[in-house]
């Protein structure tokens, strides 16, 4: 399992949350939301308002997301949905939580 944090469509409330619910794309568990602890650059462009985080730390602010727990499947869904890499870079992040909902793990 793998943990991801999505910033974009696919959050609670977006347009895109359902399909990280769809067991046709693999697993996901909700496991909390957090923010970035470095300034990023949020743009949000295109004419379908679509959400881009900059990998320019230092400059712009903390970005909120959620936090999700994923199997291959998904996370693999999850790459050819975001054009990874293509569109979207993978990117590890350092992220201070806000609120945890997951099981703590050891």
């Amino acid at each position: 399992m793998t943990r991801v944090f999505v910033y974009g469509t696919l959050k609670k409330g977006q347009p895109n949350n359902y399909r990280m619910f769809d067991s046709n794309n693999g697993k996901a568990e909700y496991l909390g939301s957090a923010f970035t602890s470095q300034k990023y650059p949020l743009v949000i462009t295109t004419e379908d308002n679509i959400p881009f985080l900059l990998n320019i730390p230092g400059q712009g602010h903390r970005v909120h997301g959620e936090i999700y727990k994923v199997d291959d499947q998904m996370l693999k869904f999850l790459d050819d949905f975001e054009s990874v890499p293509t569109l979207y870079q993978r990117t590890v992040v350092q992220l201070e939580v806000k609120e945890w909902v997951g099981k703590m793990e050891g």
